[in-house]
């Protein structure tokens, strides 16, 4: 409106809908003088251009590299758009293999695999990656005693009791890493 000048031939046509609809003319004008601001404002042509190639990025990574698109998302946390569990259910219908959280392979954040076995099969790229779950994503697990479970780590645990000998992790936290079906491997 603001390039036109557009907005003010709208301005009886809005008042009388307001009052054809029950509203008072008070309450209507000030409605109107938002509007209008807003017009005045509007919204850039810059920030309009800055969105769009933001929106193109993430459409691309989502459509080229969907494992590292919802490894980013995830480790993006909280972002108040989408919770954790629709990144990985949309990763997951978009071809992802997404691996669950293991004391043998999960960081704090979420990582990326390469496709199980020895040898990387012909014509391997990013897409083929796995999105490996971080210790983020098990509720309850704090970072700082998760750091230390990967610290103390080396080659791997065994067992729990391994875990727990070398990692002197306190009962609760192995407790959250069970219920997260954290010790697989």
């Amino acid at each position: 409106f603001k390039r036109h000048g557009a907005i003010d031939r709208y301005h009886d046509r809005f008042l009388k809908g307001m009052a054809d609809n029950g509203y008072e003319s008070g309450f209507a004008e000030r409605c109107f003088k938002q509007i209008e601001g807003f017009g005045n404002y509007g919204f850039p042509e810059s920030h309009a251009a800055s969105f769009a190639l933001l929106a193109y990025i993430s459409a691309w990574l989502k459509c080229h590299h969907p494992a590292v698109f919802a490894a980013s998302l995830l480790n993006s946390q909280p972002m108040g758009f989408y919770a954790p569990a629709q990144i990985v259910r949309d990763a997951q219908e978009h071809g992802v293999e997404v691996r669950d959280v293991d004391v043998n392979r999960s960081d704090w954040d979420c990582t990326l695999d390469r496709p199980e076995g020895s040898k990387i099969p012909s014509g391997f790229s990013a897409r083929h990656l796995a999105l490996r779950l971080g210790f983020r994503q098990a509720k309850g697990l704090g970072e700082i005693a998760m750091k230390q479970l990967v610290a103390m780590r080396g080659t791997g645990y065994r067992t729990p009791a391994d875990l727990w000998r070398r990692a002197k992790l306190p009962a609760a936290t192995l407790k959250r890493l069970a219920e997260a079906d954290a010790f697989r491997s």
